[in-house]
């Protein structure tokens, strides 16, 4: 199991440094330099602020899950807990190292596990549905305005993808279908986590409030990702149509999810530079512009680091004091 974690590791290490090799290769680090140098501060200042802005938003849409399925934690203690997971994102081949964290800290605190884990997939499932949403419409501009009308069907297939994923959560018949086919319904232990896992995807479906207003801070999330990076192409003095940004961010995010790289490392900067070089952007600004997001994300999630020390140099949670508050005793 070891060796062959290893070897993913080292395979994801391979396809980043290749595709950061292509990439770059013909590009003269000194422009790179020169560039980044020339970089416009007006727009650092928000771009912090809608950084602080979308952890407070995730803060919240992720409580709002916890809260309807009966585990209540203190704000403070889920940002704590968010931004570490951010942290540990920047540092483990991928964002499921954060999410693990996430289900973790919060489990051990409420003493709900499948809970937790459930929260933390619909706050995902969410977030993904609200930003190929956003793909879907922006694309079909964008394939209107370039004339090419199969432009926009990647990310309508990733969006019917999602909601047929739901209805099977939904309809749990499906799900339950593929266990026994692949015999894991023989597994008690697996059974029993499925089942409560339906209980709290069932409470999160039959509340009309829940679903509507995390929805509305997925989309609300998505658009300041989306203007972040406007205002960081910004920096680099690109003049591109802002519903550009609106279509192709979604696509660049759903390349670096794909658990091919570390951290998306390589599959972002290609996505940059092929969607974003189509908008009109040159091949020194796109290249840039990936480079300065990962420094952006790298800067902010030192801030997660710090509250990692904090938290260790505090001791580290105490059961005895946040679990019965957390389960409502």
């Amino acid at each position: 199991m070891k060796g062959r974690r290893l070897l993913g590791t080292g395979l994801k290490l391979a396809i980043s440094g290749g595709l950061l090799f292509l990439l770059y290769r013909k590009i003269p680090v000194q422009d790179i330099g020169r560039l980044l140098l020339t970089i416009d501060f007006r727009y650092l200042v928000p771009i912090v602020l809608l950084l602080l802005l979308n952890t407070l938003l995730s803060t919240w849409k992720w409580q709002l899950f916890l809260a309807a399925d009966g585990v209540k934690l203190p704000f403070f203690t889920l940002m704590t807990t968010y931004m570490i997971a951010y942290f540990y994102n920047m540092f483990l081949p991928s964002n499921i190292g954060g999410d693990s964290y996430r289900i973790y800290d919060v489990a051990r605190r409420s003493g709900e596990g499948v809970r937790t884990a459930a929260a933390v997939f619909a706050d995902r499932v969410s977030g993904f549905v609200a930003m190929v949403s956003m793909g879907v419409a922006a694309s079909a501009w964008v394939a209107a305005r370039f004339g090419q009308p199969l432009f926009f069907l990647g990310p309508l297939a990733v969006l019917a993808a999602l909601f047929l994923l739901l209805w099977a959560l939904h309809r749990q018949t499906p799900v339950r279908l593929f266990m026994r086919l692949t015999r894991l319904d023989r597994v008690g232990l697996l059974v029993r986590l499925v089942e409560k896992f339906f209980l709290s995807f069932s409470c999160y479906g039959r509340n009309a409030r829940l679903l509507a207003a995390t929805l509305v801070i997925s989309f609300v999330f998505q658009g300041s990702v989306i203007t972040i990076i406007y205002f960081l192409a910004r920096c680099l003095h690109a003049r591109v149509d802002y519903l550009y940004f609106c279509a192709f961010v979604p696509l660049v995010g759903l390349l670096e999810v794909l658990p091919l790289s570390i951290n998306g490392i390589g599959l972002r900067d290609a996505g940059y530079v092929f969607f974003f070089g189509w908008a009109g952007m040159s091949d020194l600004q796109t290249r840039s512009l990936a480079l300065l997001f990962l420094a952006m994300s790298v800067a902010y999630s030192l801030l997660g680091g710090l509250f990692y020390l904090g938290r260790t140099l505090a001791g580290g949670p105490d059961p005895d004091r946040d679990g019965p508050r957390a389960r409502g005793e």
